[in-house]
């Protein structure tokens, strides 16, 4: 008897999606390494064939590395399970305890989301992870990250220092070749973000735009026994002052208490400090800001003349009341530190 999944298809894969779903993972195999054997033996064949083979050996191959990628949390799981210890598990992947126990996290939260839409379809059977089965995993999750936590406490402050001194030997990054110097000498599962706000002194004429690389904490599993808390790498648009030296520049630019360059978020910075003139005064501009989208921008868009006219009342209304901040600005007193 023939497997339907063998030979007569093996020259028609070409793509890993001509896989058929739940294809055995033997059977795929299989047809690989009957494609790599015609290869090999059958020199005088038609040269579309001989094409086609060494395409399902790339198809195939592939489609088997996806297949066991999918199982892996599911295998992380049934060898924790069976009494495997999280050191065991990550030799045997070849990679680290975080690694193997992210690959876990993953997958249960894949598998749980699973099992709720099962569970909401009304379907007769539920695969996945229900909660019970999902909290088991949690807590071999948490398990793993402390497990990590004390095997590799001194590695994590050695790999630390030299993330800090990769990051502070470069206070500026103008150039992309600048920055893919930097990312070289860090590791790539490092989490990048971006800084929501320009930051700048307040005030600087003559400024020049530059990215600031710093080192983070990010934390994720957030209130949970989960919670971990690794090193990542945040880039923050800064204008330093120019004409400058370029110490004098880097050093304006790894100021940790530089307020944002926009009106708006820099009116927060000073206020939250209790900052009050700087801030009411970012204040009035952000008012008058408002005043010029309501009484032009929004009252010229109107299908009616009566609630255009109506908005220029309200943001006269505005425009007063930036004046009467930015006036009150001048008066008040700081807050004492």
């Amino acid at each position: 008897m023939t497997d339907q999944h063998t030979t007569p298809q093996a020259a028609e894969t070409r793509r890993p999606g001509d896989v058929p779903a739940g294809t055995p993972l033997t059977s795929l195999a299989q047809q690989r390494a009957e494609a790599g054997e015609r290869l090999r033996t059958e020199h005088d064949r038609d040269q579309d064939a001989v094409v086609g083979d060494a395409l399902t050996q790339l198809a195939v191959g592939e489609a088997i590395r996806r297949a066991v990628r999918s199982e892996r949390g599911g295998m992380v799981a049934q060898a924790l399970r069976l009494g495997a210890t999280w050191d065991q598990v990550a030799a045997a992947l070849d990679t680290t305890v975080l690694a193997a126990v992210d690959d876990l996290r993953l997958w249960a939260e894949g598998q749980r989301t699973l099992y709720h839409q099962h569970l909401a379809d009304g379907a007769d059977i539920l695969v996945g992870l229900d909660e019970e089965a999902y909290d088991e995993v949690t807590r071999w999750v948490a398990f793993g990250l402390g497990w990590a936590a004390v095997e590799n406490r001194d590695a994590r402050t050695e790999r630390a220092a030299l993330l800090r001194a990769a990051v502070a030997a470069a206070p500026m990054v103008d150039t992309v070749g600048e920055l893919r110097a930097l990312l070289e000498q860090l590791p790539d599962e490092m989490p990048l973000s971006l800084d929501h706000h320009t930051r700048a002194l307040p005030g600087e004429q003559n400024e020049v735009h530059t990215i600031h690389p710093r080192l983070v904490a990010t934390v994720s599993g957030l209130a949970t026994e989960a919670e971990t808390s690794q090193p990542g790498l945040m880039l923050t648009q800064v204008f330093v002052p120019f004409p400058a030296e370029d110490e004098e520049q880097a050093a304006v630019a790894t100021r940790d208490d530089l307020p944002a360059y926009d009106d708006l978020p820099r009116a927060a910075h000073h206020l939250e400090r209790g900052e009050l003139r700087a801030g009411l005064k970012a204040s009035a501009v952000v008012l008058e800001e408002i005043a010029h989208l309501v009484g032009e921008v929004a009252a010229d868009c109107t299908e009616h003349d009566e609630d255009g006219s109506q908005l220029r009342v309200e943001a006269k209304r505005i425009t007063h009341t930036a004046e009467r901040v930015g006036k009150l600005a001048e008066t008040v007193e700081e807050v004492a530190e």
